[in-house]
């Protein structure tokens, strides 16, 4: 069965909730195995802080 078809099982909620705020979505998903929605999806169900993507820095260039 895929996995974002499976159930969330204690485990996997015990670590989003430890997870969710530290990391961006996207690399909690990639952790859980999970897809970005079904985690944000969870996390908001669970009301849990969510950091949606991940701050940019430009590339060869430095502030002034």
């Amino acid at each position: 069965m895929a996995r974002w078809k499976q159930s969330w099982s204690d485990d996997d909620l015990n670590r989003l909730r430890k997870l969710a705020g530290t990391k961006p979505i996207t690399l909690i998903a990639k952790e859980l195995g999970r897809t970005t929605g079904t985690v944000l999806a969870k996390a908001i169900e669970q009301k849990l802080p969510v950091i949606p993507q991940i701050e940019r820095t430009s590339q060869g260039s430095n502030p002034p």
